[in-house]
């Protein structure tokens, strides 16, 4: 018996049920969309908190006037906004999958470290 004549022959609620599964499914599929962008600007705001926290340690040692401070914090802002637009070219020549695991792998590695040096 096939998927299609056994919700035939449930009528109504076979229809139902097929809608209740798409929709299952789509919902899963929203989660990981919204999940995504959720986590990158959490990690974003991680790394420009430690550079806020670290520009102190920086500013003894090197004695930065106010506008080297902030040539330094927006350097970060600046660098992500290259690295997204470098992305869309490797996105385009390599795939989209295997460039991002290959950014999730080059970024795993330091922050593993980061955090136990701590």
């Amino acid at each position: 018996m096939t998927k299609s004549s056994h919700s035939d022959k449930l009528g109504y609620a076979g229809v139902r049920l097929r809608a209740l599964w798409a929709i299952e499914k789509l919902s899963v599929w929203f989660c990981g969309l919204y999940t995504t962008p959720c986590l990158t600007g959490l990690l974003y705001g991680y790394d420009t908190v430690s550079i806020s926290g670290a520009i102190d340690f920086l500013q003894d040692k090197y004695a930065l006037s106010p506008a080297l401070q902030g040539l330094v914090i927006s350097s970060i802002m600046i660098g992500g906004v290259i690295g997204a637009g470098f992305s869309g070219f490797l996105s385009d020549k390599y795939g989209r999958r295997r460039s991002t695991g290959r950014r999730a792998k080059s970024s795993t590695r330091p922050r593993l470290l980061r955090l136990l040096a701590n």
